[in-house]
């Protein structure tokens, strides 16, 4: 069968679109691959396309794991800085303290942007303390901290306790099949529960149906798909195409279930006159206060934070809980003192979890603070500079516009701060030691005005779902895991490779 002229000619144009396409990103990385030299700045070699990330996963437009090696190696060559290049995106990575201070601290007001992708013109439901910019963060953040004061971490810790109980009883049926527990899994329902109630005043139904609609939201938000990717790799290479084609950093399934569920949570409040010491009540009240004000508190605003916290207090806390159990399975000797503690100040406590006991549990928070330093769920903080900008004793210039690292996990494992870093050890952060520590070497929460701002709603949780599973049971790694668990890499929020399986023993 003879092939037409026609088909020839579409299969040539299409051959030399394709080369003419692979030219230009070519060039367009090679030029790019050249900015830290036009700088003045020492750099590491990038290698095309994928600059100094050693993975080509879609995932790797993020800032993972591989950070540890570029600061290592940058200080290696004694730098305070560096340029790297994520594909083909510039970034300055930090390893210097002082600089760290600067950044998120001292001058702040040079570097009050977050380097992270959000589409506020398409998708404004979207926007929320972690993304949004310049003054608009500044009447955000003022507006959402009297949220998360002691006083309202009090009022939602018997929600937290009262979530835990189908959480132990998840554990204690795993005590007695002595089949393996799926541990993230489960501690991604308890938490996914925990922010039903604590934001919605709902049961969310994680532990009881496999189907629960805001758990599949969960795994949704996680899910990678092609669409996904593609819309990924737009969003870091070319910001403003993504912006202008109306794509989001939260799949749009997510945002409209959101918007519906709290649309009809608010109605159903204002019309049967309903009042819950809740999340969204205090979100409601803040919106109804604020018409007024010129940067006012929006509906907008309200439903976006709203999925923030969803977002960031399950998986973050969820997380951390799965690393400290597991370092605790590793490390029995610190597990059974980590439950003697627990034990003692129950025990002064009528058996409760009370805002009082957490306070006392200090090896707890040890433990957790440990967890932290070698497993922070964000690996690492990028910011933007908005203005140019020279550090302390440097005489180059950093353009606004650059991306500018600070590699939270390299620092927690480096051997000049933490000495022994791949060794688990809680004492480091005794009341004694936990003083000498410089707090721009510890980041998991980051420092200063941009900080977390649930920071203690996220330890308060943490600290309760430990508190019920090692009160009750023995926990320890099952055959099936593959050991040891190794760091997914390129991805903005910690996970590892391995699924980790625990054999649960009831004390």
């Amino acid at each position: 069968m003879e092939i037409s002229n026609a088909a020839i000619n579409f299969v040539f144009y299409i051959f030399v679109l394709f080369v003419l396409g692979f030219l230009y990103l070519y060039l367009y990385f090679q030029f790019s691959y050249t900015y830290w030299r036009r700088k003045g700045i020492p750099y590491l070699k990038p290698r095309f396309p994928l600059g100094n990330n050693d993975c080509i996963g879609f995932e790797a437009f993020s800032y993972g794991k591989e950070t540890v090696e570029w600061y290592k190696e940058l200080k290696r060559r004694g730098l305070k800085y560096g340029g790297v290049w994520s594909w083909a995106k510039p970034v300055l990575l930090l390893t210097d303290p002082e600089y760290y201070k600067a950044v998120l601290l001292k001058d702040f007001n040079s570097f009050v942007d977050r380097d992270f992708y959000h589409n506020p013109k398409y998708h404004p439901k979207d926007e929320n303390l972690f993304v949004v910019e310049k003054e608009r963060w500044r009447q955000l953040r003022q507006k959402l901290s009297p949220v998360f004061t002691s006083a309202k971490m009090r009022i939602m810790l018997p929600l937290v306790v009262k979530c835990s109980d189908l959480m132990w009883q998840h554990f204690e049926k795993y005590s007695q099949s002595h089949e393996d527990l799926v541990l993230k899994e489960t501690l991604a329902s308890f938490t996914t529960d925990v922010i039903g109630s604590v934001a919605f005043g709902l049961d969310f139904g994680s532990f009881t149906s496999k189907e629960a609609q805001f758990r599949k939201m969960g795994r949704e938000i996680f899910r990678s798909t092609l669409s996904s990717k593609v819309q990924l790799v737009l969003s870091r290479m070319c910001q403003d195409t993504a912006q202008n084609l109306g794509i989001s950093n939260i799949p749009l399934v997510v945002t409209e279930f959101f918007t519906k569920v709290i649309s009809d949570n608010i109605k159903y409040r204002k019309e049967k006159n309903v009042v819950v010491p809740d999340f969204l009540q205090l979100l409601m009240e803040l919106y109804e206060s604020d018409k007024e004000n010129k940067y006012n508190f929006t509906i907008e605003d309200l439903i976006g934070n709203v999925i923030l916290f969803f977002i960031a207090g399950f998986d973050t806390s969820s997380t951390t809980m799965q690393f400290a159990l597991y370092e605790l399975c590793r490390n029995p000797e610190h597990q059974e003192k980590t439950r003697n503690e627990i034990l003692r100040v129950l025990g002064n406590h009528n058996g409760e979890v009370t805002y009082e006991a957490l306070q006392e549990m200090t090896y707890l928070r040890q433990v957790l603070d440990e967890t932290l330093r070698m497993y922070p769920p964000v690996q690492n903080i990028a910011r933007i500079c908005v203005k140019p900008y020279k550090f302390k004793g440097e005489n180059v210039t950093i353009a606004p516009g650059t991306s500018v690292l600070i590699p939270v996990i390299a620092i927690g494992r480096d051997q000049d701060h933490y000495p022994n870093p791949e060794k688990f050890d809680p004492d480091r952060f005794s009341p004694e030691n936990k003083t000498t520590i410089n707090p721009f070497l510890y980041l998991p929460f980051g420092e200063g005005p941009r900080n977390c701002v649930g920071k203690r709603f996220g330890i308060m949780q943490s600290s309760v779902g430990l508190i019920r599973i090692l009160s009750k049971f023995r926990v320890s790694i099952s055959p099936s895991t593959q050991m040891p668990l190794t760091l997914k890499r390129g991805l903005f929020l910690m996970q590892p490779n391995e699924t980790l399986y625990l054999k649960v023993e009831k004390l």
